[in-house]
């Protein structure tokens, strides 16, 4: 979100999930670390503070007009909160959010970051949850140094996180990939009732890769996508009608094809249809054809047209007079755009820390919220680890995950559930 004046509108990323009217106006995303030390709130919140000019836009708070919303900047200091977790390992929101759009908080060894989609996307959550964790190791006392894996104080480049790169995406050459399949998508549509989200978190030891899958290491969504989508078609098979496909809506991130030193939202979404299946085609000739999709579709001029389509639409957007006729149209494209996929997977790539940090650092992965979807799939690499963590709708139970944990030993990829438990998500409401 642009910031002029000290007020601005929503940008192209984030607009959507700003002005929508349900839950995904309410969608808050979570970075979780863990560290070897019991995390002190009071050094946190320094550690905070001292890292917010490195990301300015962060300082924006949404204010209510006529004609919609727009952010002004907060420079006032942020606080951080303290986190409860219940017996049954379900975290539980305690304290709001000041009215802004993002909040730290901390519980025992472990830093939540919760951080709604307008202001930072997989990729710049990372970024900040490093440098906010880099920061309070060195409050803390212990020895560490920066290799240049970390956003610092001393970096100088401050105001260039206030950019939208979006913006320039218009002017990049755009063109409709040959291999581009518009396929016509199963949905998942369940009434469940609201509550925690069941949370499942399967590693992948990357190094430990045989067979076909050890070509696909260094895209692991190559094969994990693949697998993911044959446990829903195992499921609800008997559900799906003749010419649909299981859908994979798979978050990309622009800036390796597109450099930018912004940590603004920058990504776009592409679809990877599942249209050979397990026991019909050998595995390696699955692989090859899933790579054929996704890699026709990450070509810059392929990518710029996907960016290009939702430029379009939040350029309708923006154009609505009155917030109503906003929340309308949000509302629309939301739901338009999550007819397109089964479910998404959203990845924040892989993840470099200085030598010197990682030994502190025991769990770095994201979690993002289910709102049209059935479930969520987050992905990061950290350690030379895909670490995937499925976010289901109230109800589940885990099978499922554990499921695509089971068809990646049964297809030679070493994989193993680590975790599970309950999440309350925040549900922001705007003012």
């Amino acid at each position: 979100m642009s910031i002029h004046g000290g007020q601005s509108g929503p940008d192209v990323s984030g607009g959507l999930s700003l002005y929508a009217g349900d839950a995904a106006c309410g969608t808050v995303s979570r970075f979780v670390v863990s560290l070897t030390m019991h995390v002190r709130s009071g050094i946190l919140e320094r550690a905070v503070n001292d890292v917010l000019p490195l990301f300015p836009h962060l300082y924006s708070c949404p204010v209510r007009t006529d004609g919609g919303y727009v952010l002004r900047k907060d420079m006032s200091p942020v606080r951080v909160f303290r986190q409860e977790v219940s017996r049954g390992g379900m975290t539980n929101v305690c304290g709001g959010m000041d009215g802004r759009l993002f909040r730290v908080s901390c519980a025992g060894k472990t830093i939540f970051f919760d951080i709604h989609l307008a202001m930072l996307d997989e990729r710049g959550m990372a970024a900040f949850a490093k440098s906010v964790v880099f920061r309070y190791i060195q409050l803390a006392g212990y020895p560490i140094s920066n290799d240049g894996n970390v956003r610092t104080l001393t970096d100088g480049e401050i105001h260039v996180s206030e950019e939208d790169p979006m913006e320039h995406i218009a002017d990049i050459p755009a063109s409709r990939p040959a291999w581009y399949m518009d396929a016509k998508a199963f949905l998942l549509q369940h009434d469940i009732p609201a509550g925690p989200d069941h949370i499942t978190q399967i590693r992948v030891p990357l190094a430990k890769l045989r067979s076909y899958a050890k070509d696909y290491s260094g895209l692991p969504v190559t094969f994990i996508a693949p697998l993911v989508s044959h446990a829903v078609y195992e499921r609800y098979r008997q559900d799906m009608e003749s010419g649909e496909y299981v859908v994979a809506s798979i978050s990309v991130n622009l800036r390796q094809y597109f450099p930018t030193l912004s940590f603004r939202p920058f990504s776009t979404a592409v679809t990877l249809a599942y249209n050979r299946r397990l026991g019909e085609y050998p595995f390696n000739t699955i692989l090859m054809s899933q790579k054929k999709l996704l890699e026709a579709q990450l070509k810059p001029d392929a990518l710029a047209y996907n960016a290009g389509r939702r430029l379009d639409d939040m350029e309708r957007l923006s154009s609505a007079s009155g917030l109503e006729a906003k929340a309308h149209m949000a509302e629309k494209m939301a739901s338009m755009e999550a007819a397109r996929s089964t479910y998404m997977i959203r990845g924040a790539g892989n993840v470099g820390m200085p030598e010197s940090m990682l030994r502190y650092v025991t769990e770095f992965y994201p979690i993002f919220t289910p709102v049209r979807h059935d479930f969520v799939v987050s992905m990061v690499v950290l350690r030379n680890e895909a670490v995937l963590t499925f976010s289901e709708r109230n109800g589940a139970d885990g099978s499922f995950s554990r499921r695509v944990a089971e068809l990646m030993n049964e297809n030679e990829i070493c994989a193993y559930v680590s975790d599970e438990f309950d999440m309350m998500p925040i549900i922001y409401k705007l003012p």
